[in-house]
């Protein structure tokens, strides 16, 4: 992972930005430290992300326990706001993530 696509960093958590876009459209995934495992070979997990939905509004979610009712595992943050805003609102849930590896 390269350190310029890493936007937020508080020692604990990151986000980074997804390689494949230009840097001002990328989309993102919050990212845990952990320790190095089978599952975590470079030390981290992600426990979330943020995207731009088929609106061209943006949402972040983070990761949840799974819900039969819906179907999912992971709970939506904010939707139908402005990539800093989902930004924004990932990176104040970040402790909120179910995540799974120490």
């Amino acid at each position: 992972m390269s350190k310029d696509q890493i936007i937020l960093d508080d020692g604990v958590y990151f986000v980074d930005l997804n390689c494949n876009y230009e840097t001002a459209k990328a989309p993102g995934f919050l990212q845990r430290r952990c320790s190095n495992g089978l599952t975590t070979p470079g030390g981290y997990e992600c426990v979330g992300s943020f995207d731009k939905a088929a609106d061209g509004t943006w949402r972040a979610d983070v990761n949840a326990a799974y819900d039969p009712e819906t179907d999912g595992d992971c709970r939506r943050v904010i939707e139908g706001v402005s990539r800093m805003d989902a930004i924004a609102a990932l990176w104040a849930a970040r402790k909120s993530d179910l995540a799974t590896h120490n």
